[in-house]
């Protein structure tokens, strides 16, 4: 479905694995700019065709519109492919002034130009070259994950990428571990250390019983030890920082979240399947209404040129990877408002304004291929009706069983003969 969210791991990115801390879904994103022009005109898109401004309604010679549609169709394929990095590599700029003296209405004709114009320069500033963003927006994939880890309470990752990347990163990690504890937060840093101590008195008991007599002195020392460090010869064994946490309310938790989510993933499947039929009745509507405007196809060759208009109309938005993450950005605005009608009525009223800007070329494609075919059609079937007749053969031969006057009896009578021929 060309309606599909395809970034929806997102909204469940938070320790709460709740949509409501969705990054980027704000109204100050960059990316959301272009959808913004496209739904400037468009506050509220009613269940009804499109009007594709078609002022046409002759339809042009096959055989000489034919190639054009079909390079115009390959053109805007081209538009939705992404260049290669060395096509985008970073050439001097041109000044806005000089521009505007050559073409001086251009960013009134196309204010989307004016808007990209800067932003490009925005993101040039930040981002160099294409690569630099694409490793910035892999890194932050990934910091968002370790994040989500450290506020479990778990550094592996951090840990395992130090000790992957550089050892003796690793052990200055270890190294500097407790004393940057005690910085931060002295309490922290004696639990941990009492711990140790514990674990290690735990070990010498353990070890004195082994020995039987002979350990009598190595469980003395446990006890000294621990008169020693903690001032009391009552043994307390190692114990958490953190609150101890019920394990019943753990599994609550774990399941009030997953049913949240269940309930997030129902809501979102039935508003997106919503929106695609209500989205896809608009534009076979359209396309059916413009698909023929002469009247001159039979139903099944209309019927099966809508479709193939249709289809192809699926495709090249499904191709168009930088539409496609700016709808990711609209329904990530959706997941945080909770579906309400303004976020998903902006989500439809943009997705048919990116297939109004393919629907005049999709049309004339599929409406010239039609009559192209119907026209190859007719032909063969003249050319079967009026072709000449195979050397050898003989004409159709007349119903009846007499083929001259002299086959007819002269006894016959003239209803005789016309009865003997049925």
């Amino acid at each position: 479905m060309n309606l599909q969210f395809n970034n929806l791991f997102r909204v469940f990115m938070s320790p709460e694995g709740g949509g409501a801390s969705i990054p980027d879904a704000t109204g100050t994103s960059e990316d959301l700019d272009t959808l913004e022009l496209l739904n400037a005109d468009d506050e509220e898109v009613k269940e009804e065709p499109l009007d594709l401004d078609d002022d046409d309604d002759s339809s042009p010679p096959v055989e000489k519109e034919e190639s054009e549609d079909e390079d115009e169709l390959k053109e805007i394929e081209e538009e939705i492919k992404l260049p290669s990095e060395e096509d985008l590599e970073l050439t001097t700029p041109v000044r806005r002034k000089e521009i505007l003296a050559k073409y001086p209405t251009l960013f009134k004709d196309f204010p989307y130009l004016e808007k990209a114009y800067y932003r490009e320069q925005q993101f040039t500033e930040v981002f160099p070259t294409i690569q630099d963003a694409r490793i910035s927006a892999e890194k932050a994939q990934i910091l968002d994950a370790a994040e989500k880890q450290v506020m479990n309470g778990d550094i592996t990752m951090f840990l395992q990428a130090a000790k992957a990347e550089n050892d003796e990163a690793f052990n200055k990690i270890a190294d500097n571990y407790l004393p940057t504890l005690r910085k931060v937060d002295q309490q922290a840093y004696y639990h941990v250390l009492g711990n140790v101590i514990k674990d290690t008195i735990i070990t010498m008991v353990r070890e004195g019983r082994n020995l039987g007599d002979q350990g009598a002195p190595l469980t003395a020392a446990a006890n000294v030890l621990n008169q020693f460090i903690f001032g009391s010869q009552q043994f307390t064994p190692p114990g958490r920082l953190s609150k101890p946490v019920d394990p019943q309310v753990t599994q609550v938790r774990q399941q009030v979240q997953q049913e949240r989510q269940q309930q997030v993933m129902h809501t979102f499947t039935n508003v997106r399947d919503d929106l695609q039929t209500r989205a896809d009745n608009v534009l076979r509507s359209t396309i059916d209404g413009h698909i023929d405007p002469n009247k001159t196809m039979t139903e099944y060759v209309k019927e099966h040129a809508t479709k193939e208009a249709f289809d192809k109309l699926e495709d090249l938005i499904g191709q168009d990877t930088r539409f496609r993450g700016m709808l990711d950005k609209l329904w990530e605005r959706a997941f945080k408002s909770g579906f309400d009608k303004e976020s998903t009525d902006r989500i439809k009223s943009a997705y048919l304004s990116k297939a109004k800007t393919l629907l005049p070329s999709v049309i004339k494609s599929a409406r010239n291929k039609a009559l192209r075919e119907r026209s190859d059609s007719n032909q063969d079937l003249m050319a079967s009706k009026k072709g000449p007749i195979a050397r050898g053969s003989s004409p159709r031969p007349s119903s009846g069983k007499f083929r001259k006057a002299s086959d007819i009896p002269r006894s016959m009578s003239t209803l005789d003969v016309l009865m003997s021929d049925k």
